[in-house]
């Protein structure tokens, strides 16, 4: 997979979630040949369901998880941007979210990691060191954890 160089990210909800799921369950119970256009398919699970960005604000790579109500966690393999393949992983909890990181081939790139649908994000830290703000900008290189605690009740 890719991650979309376009500026920003599409408007995405719970029905673009319920979406691309029974897209997904089509294509796992008749196959390839029920799916039209599988590159749509993956396209849904990076930029939607991840936001995934390539070129976004300061020539960062950005992920913006969407983080759906119920999951225990969700993962995706080998993204690429540009020559770096990323392994990404998100494990939400009732009140914090885990997003686990690494690069797994290529060279270090600029990372501009938030969450979406979760409410407000009272703090954020990254391999235990706080960050300001509501997203984490660092350098990814090798393994990574970020962790997003809400600020009251979330969505």
């Amino acid at each position: 997979m890719r991650a979309d160089p376009s500026p920003g990210l599409p408007e995405w909800d719970g029905f673009d979630l319920t979406d691309l799921l029974e897209r997904a369950a089509v294509f796992r119970r008749v196959g390839a040949a029920s799916l039209p256009d599988p590159a749509d398919l993956v396209r849904g699970v990076a930029v939607g369901l991840f936001g995934a960005r390539a070129d976004a604000e300061g020539g960062r790579f950005a992920l913006a998880p969407w983080v759906p109500e119920g999951w225990r966690s969700f993962a995706l393999r080998r993204l690429r941007c540009h020559r770096t393949l990323v392994d990404v992983e998100v494990r939400p909890r009732a009140e914090w979210a885990t997003v686990r990181l690494a690069v797994t081939f290529g060279p270090p790139i600029a990372l501009a990691l938030t969450l979406r649908n979760v409410g407000q994000v009272a703090r954020i830290t990254v391999d235990e060191v706080a960050l300001e703000g509501e997203r984490a900008v660092f350098t990814a290189s090798a393994e990574h954890e970020a962790m997003f605690f809400y600020r009251g009740e979330t969505p």
